[in-house]
Parts: C-alpha cells; sequence; structure tokens
C-alpha cells in the first residue's frame, strides 16, 4: 500500500459547527453591546468600535472554521504534529501506538501525543488509526506478510 506524502486530519464537522454556531451568538451579543454602547459620548463610543471589532472578528473566526477547520494531525514521512497542544515526533521516537477507552490516539516514545479521535469525522478515525499504523511499520522497516 502507497501512503501519501503527507496527511491532514482537520476537525470534524460537528465540533466544527459547534465553534461556528458559539462565536456566531458571541457576534450578536457583541453587536447587540455595540448598539446599546454607540453614543455621542466619546468613551462609550470607542467602547462601541471596539466591541464593533471584536465582533468583526469573531465573524471572521466562525467563518474560518465553518469553510476551513483547523489541522487536528499532520502525517508525513517523517513524522507527526499534533495541532494542540503542539507536539512533534518523527517515527523513529514512537515506541507504541494505543487507543484508550476515553476515545484518545496514544503515541508515546520520548514524549506522548494524546489525539481526541472525537474531534475527527467519525470515517476519517479508522483511516487516521490505520496510516499511523502504516507509518510506524514503514518507518521501522517493517512489512506485512501475505
Amino acid at each position: 500500500m502507497s501512503l501519501p506524502e503527507s496527511s491532514v486530519y482537520r476537525l470534524g464537522r460537528g465540533p466544527a459547527l459547534v465553534a461556528t454556531g458559539v462565536l456566531t451568538i458571541a457576534t450578536g451579543v457583541l453587536v447587540f453591546a455595540a448598539f446599546l454602547m454607540a453614543d455621542d459620548a466619546t468613551p462609550r463610543l470607542i467602547g462601541a468600535v471596539v466591541l464593533g471589532v471584536l465582533a468583526a472578528a469573531s465573524v471572521l473566526l466562525a467563518a474560518r472554521f465553518a469553510l476551513r477547520p483547523p489541522s487536528v494531525i499532520r502525517l508525513d514521512a517523517t513524522g507527526f504534529t499534533v495541532a494542540r497542544p503542539r507536539v512533534r515526533a518523527a517515527w523513529k521516537q514512537v515506541d507504541d501506538v494505543a487507543l484508550d477507552s476515553a476515545g484518545f490516539l496514544v503515541l508515546t516514545g520520548e514524549g506522548t501525543a494524546r489525539v481526541e479521535l472525537r474531534l475527527l469525522d467519525p470515517d476519517a478515525r479508522q483511516v487516521l488509526v490505520r496510516e499511523v499504523y502504516d507509518r510506524l511499520n514503514t518507518a521501522h522497516g517493517y512489512t506485512r506478510f501475505g
């Protein structure tokens, strides 16, 4: 089986839409507060402008989650990068891979990297686990029989 040069597994639709919804609600609250503060008085006007800028930032962040969710893990021929908390390691540094009961893919070696599988789409979970094992086998020179 030929592995792609690199793979990116992104936040699943469910968690991405939850984040988009929360940010959209925050945008509505900020816009409402900005309209309440908008007045001719300079301090209140500055507060309204600040709330308006925060609302614009919230809209942009919501659009980012909706259109291109952030990556959870990146895999390539040399190693992997977990997004949160930021962990980078080479495949040669990984001693063990396990799935724990809490739904995490745990890669241990010189350090520990945990990937919460619930953050991925259900279809991508199995593909990720298979690809991690395949890349680990390739890095250590193992081959399959049959």
